[in-house]
């Protein structure tokens, strides 16, 4: 079956993962023989003509307009209202309340996206979510997760024995209020006081903004001092396999999560996971990370301890943690997205 497909997504630039996402279903639109160009509203110039301005785009009523909507999208909704063949992505998006405080801009577009949310997906002739928790949120009744492709990490390397008195736990991804990075800060600095004083922590993310990123690092390095707190961003792929591969353990201390591919990256380089069973954490995980919902950081302390320190708890997850990656084989996921177009077209 011979497709036009042009995908739609709100903001398009080189550290954005929806972009990155779309970019790789692009390669796999290609690889079938499907047509189709990729637009965005916001279009950094560092992407070149990679995408076009979703303004200048005007589909056939025979193609399909596939978007990942993650954020409020001006004119997506008229867009989709107006034609008869969509399918709509949802990445879940963050309750605009974790925002107020720290950037307004960021918790309108929080609120825009989730008040214009409904009639977006009312629109597409198949809604889905990337994950189970975020279809049932968002009205959907398919999943398509994230495309997950263990190549562009490279090997995991060979394993790590962990100090004794040690271990580097890590944290991946944007520096947000919902991602809890204080509760993460105090979690290691409990670990230190109790069980291992020379654990580390390093967290790699863009921040929201600044100051925000500002306020984590003085917390970090306040309770953990400046040599067991690294915080880092704008790495590339290949520094990013490199961190997984030096660091000893995952903690998501987050309390919003619609996916969380962290876990699947820590899981390709054998990684223990630790954290909260928030969102889609836990749909992800799986029985392979050891969540807790329990306040007490000192909870958490003490599991980071046993993965660190129990070889045979550390093995089992590992072992866990690579059968739960082909539940997130690219072949999984680019059966259901084809599925899901191929629906559309069909109704």
């Amino acid at each position: 079956m011979s497709l036009v497909v042009h995908q739609v997504i709100g903001g398009a630039g080189p550290y954005d993962a929806i972009t990155n996402q779309a970019l790789r279903f692009r390669k796999l639109f290609d690889r079938w023989g499907w047509g189709g160009v990729d637009a965005a509203v916001h279009i950094d110039p560092r992407m070149g003509q990679k995408f076009v301005p979703m303004r200048s785009l005007v589909p056939h009523p025979d193609e399909v307009i596939f978007t990942q909507y993650s954020a409020y999208t001006p004119g997506l909704r008229d867009m989709l209202e107006a034609h008869g063949r969509s399918l709509v992505l949802c990445q879940n998006i963050t309750p605009p309340e974790w925002f107020w405080q720290y950037d307004p801009l960021t918790a309108l577009q929080c609120f825009l996206g989730r008040r214009d949310a409904a009639r977006v997906m009312a629109a597409a002739t198949v809604p889905a979510g990337a994950s189970r928790y975020t279809a049932e949120e968002f009205g959907a009744d398919t999943v398509i997760p994230i495309l997950f492709e263990p190549e562009r990490y490279g090997a995991p390397g060979p394993p790590r024995e962990t100090p004794a008195d040690g271990g580097e736990i890590l944290f991946v991804g944007r520096l947000c209020p919902h991602k809890r990075h204080d509760a993460l800060v105090r979690a290691v600095a409990l670990l230190r006081a109790r069980h291992r004083p020379n654990a580390t922590l390093r967290i790699i993310g863009e921040p929201v903004n600044d100051h925000y990123g500002a306020q984590v690092r003085e917390l970090g390095e306040r309770l953990l001092g400046k040599d067991a707190f690294v915080w880092e961003r704008g790495i590339t792929q290949e520094d990013l396999a490199d961190r997984y591969r030096s660091a000893d353990a995952l903690c998501c201390m987050s309390e919003h999560e619609g996916f969380c591919v962290p876990i699947l990256e820590a899981f390709h380089f054998g990684l223990p996971v630790v954290g909260r069973p928030s969102g889609g954490v836990a749909e992800v995980a799986g029985d392979a990370a050891l969540l807790t919902d329990d306040e007490d950081l000192g909870v958490v302390a003490a599991l980071l301890d046993a993965v660190l320190g129990d070889a045979e708890l550390r093995g089992e997850l590992l072992e866990r943690g690579r059968r739960r990656l082909v539940a997130y084989d690219e072949t999984t996921t680019a059966q259901a997205l084809r599925d899901a177009i191929e629906r559309v077209v069909a109704t």
